[in-house]
């Protein structure tokens, strides 16, 4: 048991955990900032009741746009993080 731990330790897997971990639980927060308060104030702008349900028809295809809106967003928002801490990260390395 002590060597693995010697091994975590070492390896840097602790902090790869732990980033993991951030990661997801600031994912699950951004979703929720678009989703409670973004994605609402778009579907009144289009007239939507709910934007989870948003969609358009053309001829007879239904084309459902407030989901892929929201986890379009969402990956907008996560790759700008992801650059601002990589620029971040490079200027502090060197």
């Amino acid at each position: 048991m002590r060597k693995t731990l010697s091994i975590i330790h070492e390896e840097g897997l602790l902090l790869l955990g732990v980033s993991f971990l951030v990661g997801h639980s600031g994912s699950s927060f951004i979703s929720s900032m678009i989703d409670n308060m973004v994605m609402p104030f778009i579907s009144r702008a289009f007239s939507e009741a709910h934007w989870e349900h948003a969609h358009f028809t053309i001829s007879e295809v239904k084309i459902t746009w407030g989901e892929p809106l929201s986890t379009g967003l969402h990956f907008l928002i996560v790759i700008y993080i992801a650059a601002l801490a990589l620029r971040f990260l490079k200027k502090q390395s060197s």
